[in-house]
């Protein structure tokens, strides 16, 4: 039987990851010679099926397809082979069937059959809720079998007819990468090398080929590390400085080099660098200083020091050891010594210990080698060699000192003179403990003098510290020189508080009729003096007679002689005066003290009318008026009441006790009696009147008048005259006096006049040499007030420039008091002020020129005793160092100064007259980069004074930078680099400058950025093969020189296409 070749249906292949034509090509050409094979053997064999025509059997026992992951249903499963049988029966009816390898039923098998073949479609099933997932399982081994179906709808199996399809689940990019661990943490020291490795950081990606080659890069850009796009390897790009930033946080982001899809989330990592402070120990310095200075060359090494650093390493080495502060001048050298870490400390061997008598606090600064060095400092003190007389810096340790409180501003109180060998003149003093400002002190002469006025009853002892340093020196002293002395000043007590009576305050009362030496007050008065300035005794100053007295030593006031007042003064005052026993004059006070005289219940009431005799009607009608009483009473403003006393039992009669209206109360018809006698009184609430007898005949008119009921005649007494002889003399008692109140303060305590000055000179001339004491004038002035108004005291009031000269404060006599220094201060301008001593203070003042004579005492003096100078080596000939200067401050030939360079050299010369230095031969610093030279200066006398200049020759900028590679450096990288990715790095040698700064040039800096320190080149923009394809770069390398020189390189970046499948940079 003729078999034609059915029709082959065209296959449709998974797409591949990455366009390969030409393999696909050659694989479709093998696919089809595959198909001629197996058809020529089907029919050469002639099988048929059984009961339909023969065997059937598949074209291959094993197919290869492939379907793509998270393929929907019904989605094709694709081989390059012709899966499927030949119908070798035109009745044959197949179906395929899936009877292994498809435990998750992920697929299904039909057919579709074209001429005689019947092909095997194979395809997702739409009902299944999982998807392929080619991470989970990428490869299924379907077991398929054909079978015969009858027309009764049975099947029946075709033998032989089995094989197995091979489904590989193609990669698709739908998985992000993620790394193995969230965070990575590193601790790295502070003292890490450049470009070494910080640590790395694993992510991973399921996918295959471009989909799951990673990429790493940072998501913030930073300069100080760098990562390895695809090895996740992190590396240092800066110094680490644990103070700057003790701790990096890094987010690390992984993508992939595949399609990116929209709205995947990328979970980046962290990685945590924290920063060790690698150098912990700070290097000590030991000194070991020598008990006598050994001499080398011009110095004379008077310490030596070692230093030693506990850490390891670079951070264990000392770089360097210097003086950084208390040698203003270079007089001190640090030399390196005979071992390792090991120094010497040398002085000029002509310092002029005399400008620094305390010696010198040298501070020592030493370094160790550590990234971020370490500092120390030790104060090593460098005291003057002995004097040949030694002697304590202060005569005294403690010095006690007095001085009147009445001593006026600028009063001299103590000199505290320190001496210093060969310096007394250079000693400068301070005050401690000098809290409220009361003194002050003179920084050269020692002298303390009054800043304010004293007061003894404030504070009557001030202990002071006076501190002795040098201009020069530190603040800050070793113990063996720092001058320190205590001075103890005691404020001697005068009379200079007024006594205040503080007591009584306010009215004082005394009662009447009382007998004579009864008590009335307490006069007090406070004197802040001490001694007899603070003793007090009182007495009255009245005009006037007063009936009271004051106890001179207590202060009692009593009274005199028994005080009425009803006619005698009510209102007392006293002039109470307080004094106290000062010396020569005393102060006194005065206060008027008001002493009321209180009224006291001493008088009896005394009836006006006295014996009353008349008659009464018995026909009075009832409530008539009988008689009114009278009473008056001495005693001011006591109320009178009346009452009866006897007589009116039967209460026939009413006395009304405000009134004394005596009235009828009973019907006189009913008396059996004739007379009636009524005894009454008058009282005052203490005391009653004398009885006052009443006597009423009980009588029967006839018609009687309507007022003469009843009569009554009284004897007259002359109470009423006498009260009003008392009223008059009481008011003339009590006249207001004024008399104290107009009354003048005494003479002694008024200060009317200011002080006068007699005639002196205003201007006076002494010769600088003058021993102390000598007497420069004497300054004479009178007061015409009295007492301590009219008492004087002198004193400098300012212009005493360090205190040479003294004024006595009661004489008045100005002498010297202190050495005198024309070249210092030629001229003083002195005010001088007497004061009196009342209240207020009045003064007069003058001023007085003191002109000094002079003497040659001075030789020439350098501003500095050693100069340090820098000159390029390269400085042309004439060329001037520094103009030398010294002076002398002596007047004439004596003060001029001429110049002279004492060390033999040819290299320097130095000009006699001007002091100028130049040089005048060519210098090498090769063959001498150090001169220490030593110059002269000469007065017109014998004086001379020496200087050293230290000139160092420095090295110029001779050499540019050099870079490794002297042609261009190559690199290829991906165009899907990630941005901040490092590129490459390019360093540069100069012999001359450790620093380096680098530049791009010629453009590209929008593509990528060059770390300026480092060096360190990374990506700034997306590359684009097909945009461009290379880079060239031009680095440049800058020196910090002086002209700065530099050089260049050039790196050629070459981008590679990302199909191609290579990643990260290659060199």
């Amino acid at each position: 039987m003729t078999r034609t070749t059915p029709p082959q249906p065209q296959a449709r292949p998974a797409p591949p990851p990455v366009p390969r034509p030409q393999a696909c090509a050659v694989r479709r050409t093998c696919v089809r010679w595959q198909r001629v094979v197996v058809a020529l053997v089907v029919a050469c064999c002639g099988r048929a099926a059984g009961g339909a025509g023969g065997e059937v059997w598949f074209t291959a026992p094993v197919y290869n397809a492939s379907v793509p992951e998270n393929a929907l249903g019904n989605t094709a499963v694709m081989s390059d082979a012709m899966m499927g049988v030949f119908l070798t029966h035109p009745a044959l009816r197949v179906k395929y069937r899936i009877t292994g390898g498809d435990d998750r039923n992920f697929f299904k098998a039909g057919r579709r059959v074209v001429g005689d073949f019947c092909f095997l479609e194979l395809r997702v099933r739409p009902d299944n809720h999982d998807v392929l997932n080619r991470e989970s399982r990428d490869q299924y081994r379907l077991r398929v079998k054909a079978q015969h179906r009858r027309h009764d709808g049975t099947k029946e199996d075709l033998p032989g007819a089995v094989t197995e399809v091979v489904v590989t689940i193609t990669d698709l990019n739908d998985l992000s990468p993620f790394f193995m661990q969230d965070s990575y943490s590193v601790r790295l020291s502070e003292d890490t090398p450049l470009h070494a490795s910080v640590g790395r950081v694993k992510a991973e990606d399921p996918d295959q080929g471009l989909n799951g080659q990673i990429y790493y890069s940072f998501q913030e850009p930073t300069s100080v590390f760098a990562i390895h796009p695809t090895s996740g390897v992190v590396t240092l790009t800066r110094p680490l400085r644990f103070l700057e930033q003790a701790r990096y946080e890094l987010t690390v982001q992984a993508r992939d080099r595949g399609r990116q899809q929209p709205g995947r989330w990328l979970r980046p990592a962290k990685l945590y660098v924290n920063v060790t402070e690698e150098n912990v120990y700070d290097p000590q310095i030991l000194v070991t200083k020598l008990p006598e200075s050994v001499p080398r060359a011009h110095l004379s090494v008077v310490a030596i020091i070692n230093v030693a650093d506990q850490d390891r390493g670079r951070s264990g080495e000392v770089r360097s050891l210097e003086i950084v502060e208390g040698d203003p001048d270079r007089v001190f050298r640090v030399l390196d010594g005979s071992a390792a870490n090991e120094f010497t400390l040398a002085a000029l061997d002509t310092i002029d210990w005399s400008e620094s008598p305390f010696g010198f606090n040298l501070t020592l600064k030493a370094t160790d080698g550590g990234t971020r060095a370490r500092f120390s400092y030790k104060v090593v003190r460098v005291a003057a060699p002995p004097a040949p007389e030694e002697e304590a810096i202060f005569p005294q340790a403690v010095y006690d000192a007095s001085i009147s409180e009445l001593a006026p501003v600028g009063s001299r109180v103590v000199q505290v003179g320190a001496w210093l060998p060969g310096a007394q003149r250079r000693v400068q003093f301070s005050l401690a403990g000098n809290k409220d400002g009361q003194f002050q002190i003179d920084a050269y002469s020692g002298v303390i003098t009054t800043a304010a006025p004293l007061d003894a009853e404030t504070l009557v002892l001030y202990t002071l510290t006076v501190v002795a340093t040098t201009p020069t020196a530190p603040a800050t002293l070793a113990p063996r020189h720092q001058a320190t002395a205590k001075v103890k000043i005691h404020v001697v007590d005068a009379n200079d508080n007024t006594p205040m009576i503080v007591a009584p305050q306010g009215v004082v009362r005394v009662e009447e009729h009382k007998p004579a030496g009864v008590w009335v007050t307490k006069v007090r008065a406070q004197d802040y003096d001490s001694g007899e300035n603070g003793y007090v005794s009182y007495s009255l100053a009245n005009a006037d007679d007063v009936p009271f007295t004051v106890d001179h030593f207590t202060g009692e006031v009593l009274t005199t002689r028994t005080l009425d007042y009803e006619t005698e003064r009510r209102v007392w005052r006293l002039l109470v005066r307080a004094s106290d026993w000062g010396a020569p004059f005393r102060r006194q006070s005065e206060k008027v003290i008001t002493v009321h005289v209180e009224d006291v219940n001493d008088n009896r009431p005394q009836f006006e009318r006295v014996d009353c005799r008349g008659y009464i009607d018995r026909s009075t009608p009832l409530g008539s008026e009988v008689f009114t009483l009278s009473a008056v009473d001495f005693d001011q403003g006591n109320i009178i009441s009346y009452r009866i006393l006897s007589g009116n039992e039967d209460r026939c009669f009413s006395l009304d006790p405000t009134s004394g209206v005596l009235t009828l109360t009973c019907d006189l018809h009913d008396l059996m009696v004739s007379e009636r006698v009524l005894n009454v009184t008058a009282t005052d609430g203490q005391h009653f009147a004398d009885t006052l007898t009443l006597s009423l005949q009980l009588v029967q008119h006839q018609n009687p008048a309507v007022d003469a009921w009843a009569t009554l005649s009284c004897r007259e007494v002359d109470v009423a005259q006498r009260l009003a002889e008392q009223i008059a003399r009481a008011a003339e008692n009590n006249r207001p006096d004024d008399s104290l109140s107009l009354r003048s303060p005494p003479p002694a305590v008024l200060n009317l006049h200011a002080p006068q000055l007699l005639q002196m000179p205003l201007e006076v001339r002494v010769r600088e040499n003058s021993e102390p004491g000598t007497v420069v004038l004497r300054m004479g002035a009178v007061d015409e007030d009295e007492g301590y108004s009219g008492h004087l005291v002198h004193a400098i009031s300012w212009g005493n420039e360090d205190a040479v000269f003294a004024m006595d404060m009661h004489s008045g006599a100005l002498t010297v008091a202190g050495l005198l220094d024309r070249e210092r201060v030629a001229r003083y301008n002195l005010n001088l002020t007497v004061h009196d001593l009342g209240s207020p203070q009045r003064s007069a003042s003058r001023q007085v020129a003191v002109t000094l004579v002079d003497e040659n005492d001075n030789a020439p003096k350098f501003d500095k005793p050693a100069y340090s100078f820098f000159l390029p080596e390269n400085v042309a000939n004439g060329t001037s160092v520094y103009e030398l200067r010294a002076h002398d401050p002596d007047e004439g030939l004596h003060g001029v100064v001429t110049y002279s360079l004492v060390t033999d050299t040819r290299d320097f010369r130095l000009d006699p007259v001007t002091g100028r230095l130049s040089v005048a031969w060519p210098l090498d610093h090769e063959t001498h980069d150090v001169y220490e030279l030593r110059v002269a200066a000469t007065d017109g006398g014998a004086r001379s004074a020496h200087a050293y200049v230290t000139i160092q020759v420095a090295n110029i900028n001779d050499c540019p930078p050099v870079f490794p590679e002297q042609r261009a450096t190559a690199v290829r990288v991906p165009e899907d680099l990630p941005l901040g990715a490092l590129v490459t790095l390019v360093t540069a040698h100069d012999p001359d400058s450790p620093r380096l700064r680098y530049s791009l040039l010629a453009g590209h800096e929008d593509m990528f950025s060059l770390d300026e320190d480092t060096a360190a080149l990374r990506l700034a923009a997306r590359l684009d093969y097909e945009t461009r394809p290379a880079y060239n770069i031009t680095i440049r390398a800058t020196d910090y020189g002086t002209p700065p020189l530099s050089a260049t390189t050039y790196v050629i970046v070459q981008v590679s296409a990302a199909s191609q499948g290579s990643a990260g940079c290659q060199h």
